[in-house]
């Protein structure tokens, strides 16, 4: 929605279709608010938890750790950008003169933009939308970052993994939040329009899977170099190297289910806005719109478990936990005791093993 600040000293888009809706004043969504909030909580709970199993579990680069645990840290923008605007979407606090009858996404008819006198008189919906707009874009351009993540593995496969070269995630880091922040200045500020902002978005996940694809394609290619066991092939790779592409060809099998969960949750979305816009089933207009905003808030009930399930260490890291809670979590059975082996003296066993293998078979 779009609103005409001060008489139109500047106009502000904050990612809401409708305030004061007067549906929530029945029981039947009044009960799924409680829904929304208890869902929230587990959320919250598992957002938590995987961060911490990411940071403490090593399963990839540290770099990739990082940039993974940052971007599931950053749903509580979405927690406080819901907190702030839903009740101006419930009509339980009111912004200016706007009824229930003004609903669109953006216009650019200044005759049917919603009027405040001032920022400030209204600061937690402004607050609240600048916050799920961060959000937002930090979602959009996720993949695109792990692309280039992954990309820089596969530039420097012969030691990437045993250097912690740190500059790469930050210069990532930064230059994701400098992008976030132009689009939040053309976004918030209403310089740019709803067919280009869906543009970018289209472009900046496009271009994020083909890079991906075409990395997945370079370490298979690899890999297949690397079981042949010829001289040449071992000479020009070293061990590190063939234990790196084949991370990386793991970490893409991750970020392809999550590719897949997310495609699955704008496909789900978009149907919703769909009926919400041409009003198939009007009726359910509130319903419908109340399932699109909560596919974007919630996602964590999904993507969480997703990335968990899909990596072994990560998962195996559960049931090993020294905290009581997410042992209870897991449902993996129990093990009968044996040597404890930490993962750097089982990796480097699996290096000198698989070495003297490809020795005697090329001797």
């Amino acid at each position: 929605m779009i609103f005409n600040v001060n008489n139109l000293e500047f106009t502000i888009w904050i990612p809401v279709f409708i305030l004061n809706d007067e549906s929530y004043k029945s029981n039947f969504y009044r009960g799924l608010l409680i829904i929304e909030l208890v869902l929230s909580i587990i959320a919250l709970l598992f957002t938590v938890v995987t961060v911490y199993i990411i940071v403490t579990t090593k399963a990839f680069h540290s770099n990739l750790n990082s940039l993974v645990a940052f971007i599931l840290s950053s749903w509580v923008l979405s927690l406080i950008g819901r907190s702030m605007l839903t009740p101006y979407l419930i009509g339980m606090w009111k912004a200016g003169d706007v009824s229930s009858d003004v609903q669109f996404w953006w216009t650019d008819d200044v005759a049917v933009m919603p009027e405040i006198r001032s920022i400030r008189e209204e600061w937690p919906l402004f607050l609240g939308g600048f916050m799920t707009w961060y959000y937002m874009f930090i979602l959009i351009t996720w993949f695109f970052i792990m692309a280039l993540e992954r990309t820089c593995a596969s530039r420097f496969i012969l030691d990437y993994e045993q250097t912690s070269r740190y500059h790469i995630f930050w210069l990532l880091f930064v230059s994701q939040h400098i992008t976030v922040w132009i689009m939040l200045w053309f976004v918030f500020l209403n310089h740019v329009n709803f067919y280009l902002c869906f543009l970018f978005t289209v472009s900046v996940n496009g271009s994020a899977v083909l890079v991906l694809y075409l990395n997945r394609r370079y370490n298979m290619a690899l890999i297949k170099k690397f079981e042949r066991n010829t001289k040449m092939s071992i000479k020009i790779y070293t061990l590190p190297a063939r234990f790196q592409a084949k991370e990386n060809v793991k970490a893409f099998d991750l970020m392809f289910r999550i590719v897949v969960v997310g495609f699955f949750l704008i496909f789900s979305g978009l149907l919703c806005l769909v009926f919400v816009n041409y009003k198939w089933l009007p009726s359910c207009g509130t319903l419908f719109l109340f399932c699109f905003e909560n596919l974007v808030h919630l996602n964590p009930l999904i993507v969480c478990p997703v990335l968990i399930l899909s990596v072994s260490q990560w998962s195996n890291a559960i049931s090993h936990s020294k905290i009581p809670v997410l042992r209870s979590m897991s449902l993996r059975p129990k093990t009968l005791p044996g040597p404890n082996i930490s993962q750097e003296q089982e990796t480097d066993f699996y290096f000198t093993q698989l070495n003297t293998s490809w020795e005697r078979e090329i001797s």
